[in-house]
């Protein structure tokens, strides 16, 4: 969640502003948010799946991040062409609401395990 958060901050930043400082700092947090989102994206994957079926699970997550990736950006491109720079990203801060709610709403708590002891 809190990688969801900096991604919204830094889009929702990076439409809204034109301070050059602010940028540079945006382009950090941007780090950030790709540092956690990556790591903890995979081990979130793998934490619904079977322990013989972590790589295969980490696989899908990747290929899903890379088809929707793929579909992304001739959409952003378009928006920036054709709208303004602050378009693509103030349709990346809703997608970071809409995939919010989604993963609260879709995604199962996690069981806790008990250590045999």
């Amino acid at each position: 969640m809190v990688a969801v958060a900096v991604f919204f901050v830094t889009y929702l930043g990076f439409a809204l502003t034109r301070n050059v400082a602010f940028i540079g700092l945006l382009f950090a947090l941007y780090g950030l948010y790709q540092g956690i989102f990556r790591s903890v994206g995979k081990a979130l994957a793998s934490d619904y799946v079977h322990d013989s079926l972590h790589a295969g699970a980490i696989g899908w997550y990747n290929t899903t991040i890379g088809v929707f990736g793929l579909m992304a950006s001739p959409l952003a491109g378009w928006l920036w062409d054709h709208r303004a720079h602050a378009s693509v990203f103030l349709l990346g801060a809703v997608f970071a609401v809409v995939g919010t709610i989604a993963l609260l709403v879709l995604v199962p708590a996690p069981v806790k395990r008990q250590s045999a002891g």
